[in-house]
């Protein structure tokens, strides 16, 4: 994606943040920012929490290493600043801690290798709980009948994607590779698309070989990340009680479940802006929470991660070298 269709898809997601907004109302907003008060700092709690266990789970999914919890929560900081600052989601924060994990002294493979477990495991775990909201949404009949096929087609991807994880565990073996080789030999085309084979497969062997081999680590890092799931869910219930909305539990939970579905289908669009937004509006006004609530938690999440990436500039900024 070029820079300037990057700055076009920007700058229409700042002008549908504003006509959100002002649909909303900048006051009634406002208001209930104010409400949100004290509990913002659990917010923050909870999101340093949440930013804390996946470093914990990145750090599960490396080799026996000689790296401390400290070194390995500044690869995350450093991730979460370069997410966040440069409006390119996980597609050059992911390499770029694969890179800092190389700078620490870890294995090319294994570095990048531990990336791709925390990450398809994170993004397991999210899919999980997306389709559980799916579910949930169609039987309170928010889904009217133009969202049937593409709702229940999203859950059948669901479903492949995690057949196809089962398998790769069970079987050790990984499925990348061959679709990759398979489609450049339909297409005839074997030049760019075997170098990228040939650069992938050292990551997919150590992601097979983690599945398969260490079962017990397996389901430590996908805990790991169902709790982090789960203190995002905490944090919409957080803010949604102080700010005068009768959210319950199950209510957080089913919207942190849908709002995963977010970054897959808008991938393309720099940081989610106003696309995000939208969807939390959306789903706010479907689960009775209001849409001025929806927004003003889109805001504050915004606000709480532009915090933790301050400090994750400050990491990525510090010395590589592990500490001692």
């Amino acid at each position: 994606m070029t820079r300037l269709v990057r700055l076009i898809l920007l700058l229409a997601g700042v002008t549908v943040l504003i006509l959100i907004a002002a649909r909303i109302g900048m006051a009634a907003m406002l208001d209930m920012t104010r409400r949100t008060g004290w509990a913002f700092v659990w917010v923050l709690v909870l999101y340093t929490l949440h930013v804390g266990l996946r470093a914990l789970a990145l750090g599960r999914s490396l080799p026996e290493t000689n790296l401390r919890f400290r070194d390995i929560w500044r690869v995350r900081l450093a991730g979460e600043a370069i997410e966040m600052l440069t409006f390119t989601g996980p597609f050059l924060a992911e390499p770029s801690k694969g890179l800092l994990l190389k700078r620490l002294g870890i294995d090319t493979s294994d570095a990048f290798g531990a990336i791709a477990v925390e990450f398809l495991f994170y993004m397991m775990v999210a899919f999980w709980m997306a389709g559980f909201s799916l579910v949930v949404l169609r039987v309170r009949g928010v889904f009217g009948e133009p969202f049937e096929v593409p709702v229940a087609v999203t859950l059948g991807v669901l479903m492949v994607f995690t057949a196809g994880f089962v398998y790769a565990a069970v079987a050790r073996r990984g499925l990348i590779i061959p679709v990759v080789r398979l489609v450049s030999r339909a297409l005839r085309r074997p030049g760019w698309m075997e170098r990228a084979a040939d650069r992938i497969e050292p990551v997919e062997n150590f992601l097979v070989r983690f599945m398969h081999d260490r079962p017990g680590r397996l389901v430590e890092v996908l805990g790991l990340e169902l709790v982090g799931h789960v203190l995002l869910a905490m944090e919409i219930w957080v803010v949604m009680r102080a700010i005068g909305s009768a959210a319950s539990w199950a209510d957080a939970f089913t919207m942190e479940g849908a709002i995963k579905l977010i970054a897959a289908v808008f991938f393309f669009v720099p940081g989610q802006l106003g696309a995000a937004e939208g969807v939390y509006v959306l789903l706010a006004d479907a689960l009775r929470f209001g849409p001025a609530a929806g927004l003003t938690l889109a805001l504050i999440r915004r606000v709480r991660a532009l915090l933790i990436a301050t400090v994750g500039l400050a990491a990525l900024t510090a010395s590589p070298k592990p500490s001692a």
